[in-house]
């Protein structure tokens, strides 16, 4: 589903980034709403890892560094537990060696590590973790159960 840029701004700001437009080339209008120059960078990077675009494609090639621009993506993506962007995965796996696996299994770590339930990961998401991991619902309750016992086992020793 699209997301329907709800005031004049956001629409201004869109049109803007599709534009590639610099700052300085920006309607006043929509620089008054930014607070800076840094303010519209970060507004440029987060449409674009929104969007999954390739860095060498996107207009955020003009307002960082693209190991900056990956690692911020990986973020983003790894924080909402989404999909590993195989489009990305010659920069990913090969520039900052992070594979599909390792990828899901520190994805899984942390939702579990957070007390996450196994329902909190997408569908689609935990489909290609457990294509790649072998680790599902049942697989991470289990996880979950174990490493539960052995912390009362310990608080009990104690």
């Amino acid at each position: 589903m699209q997301h329907i840029p709800a005031t004049v701004e956001e629409q201004l700001l869109l049109k803007s980034i599709k534009e590639e437009c610099p700052w300085e080339n920006l309607p006043k209008r929509l620089q008054s709403t930014l607070s800076s120059k840094e303010e519209w960078h970060r507004r440029v990077i987060d449409h674009c890892i929104k969007k999954r675009l390739q860095w060498n494609s996107c207009f955020a090639r003009k307002v960082c560094k693209e190991g900056e621009y990956y690692e911020e993506m990986m973020r983003y993506l790894r924080k909402n537990l989404a999909l590993f962007p195989y489009h990305l995965a010659e920069y990913v796996c090969r520039v900052m060696r992070v594979s599909p696996f390792r990828y899901y299994c520190d994805m899984i770590f942390e939702v579990m590590k957070n007390e996450q339930p196994y329902d909190s990961i997408p569908n689609f998401t935990a489909g290609d973790a457990l294509r790649l991991t072998g680790i599902g619902r049942n697989e991470f309750i289990d996880i979950m159960n174990k490493c539960r016992s052995k912390i009362s086992d310990a608080f009990a020793g104690a």
